[in-house]
């Protein structure tokens, strides 16, 4: 995946195959470019997949990890259809789950009896609407910022497969947590863009890129000590 930021030539890389930061030092700036990314604003700011525009509405853009909440519609959907799919491709479980369904079912008949009205009751067992009945969600509570963090980049590789960019995150980490946080990116080769406006840590990051308060951009390879 490619970002490209109108006035710069710099093209940003955010490889899964590396850990990616963008230093914007400029306060006007590094605020104009969240603006837009949070905005979703194409006008400004491009990402490009295989040579192809990708909309910024399916990228990721987190700017506010404390309050960002793991069970958004989004999410929640993604997780129903892919636990629907998953029980109807074995036919075994789904047959056994019907069955339960249906003497559900035959209880609420008797009990519909005993008034005198009609009552219709839908027999076809939809998955998605059993989720929603049962309440079925995403554990959330969290002991510290780090688990939250790792949490969400599981959820979102295995459900989504999205880019990914943090905006103004890393001061929230220690260089060890975010050393943890690098690794399982790694581990789990998710494209990460990690957008800061100012960045003193001492953790590698295989590609940086810096646009400086003189707007001179510029990208340090392999910059490990």
């Amino acid at each position: 995946m490619i970002m490209k930021i109108s006035g710069f030539d710099m093209e940003i890389d955010i490889n899964n195959e590396k850990t990616n930061i963008l230093l914007i030092s400029d306060s006007k700036l590094f605020g104009r470019i969240c603006f837009d990314l949070t905005r979703n604003n194409d006008e400004n700011i491009v990402f490009v997949l295989d040579n192809k525009i990708v909309n910024t509405k399916d990228i990721l853009i987190i700017s506010d990890i404390m309050n960002f909440d793991i069970n958004n519609k989004m999410i929640i959907s993604k997780l129903y259809n892919q636990m629907s799919n998953d029980l109807i491709s074995d036919s075994d479980i789904e047959n056994e789950i019907k069955k339960h369904y249906i003497e559900i079912v035959k209880k609420i008949y008797d009990e519909v009896d005993n008034y005198n009205v009609d009552i219709n009751i839908n027999e076809e067992l939809d998955f998605i609407k059993l989720f929603k009945m049962m309440g079925v969600e995403i554990h959330n509570s969290y002991d510290c910022l780090i688990n939250k963090i790792i949490d969400l980049l599981e959820i979102y590789s295995e459900l989504c497969n999205q880019t990914i960019v943090f905006i103004n995150i890393l001061n929230y980490f220690s260089n060890e947590e975010i050393n943890e946080i690098l690794k399982y990116i790694g581990y789990k080769k998710i494209s990460v863009l990690f957008l800061e406006n100012s960045y003193n840590k001492d953790v590698y990051f295989e590609n940086k890129y810096v646009i400086d308060d003189e707007f001179y951009d510029y990208i340090v390879h392999n910059n490990k000590k």
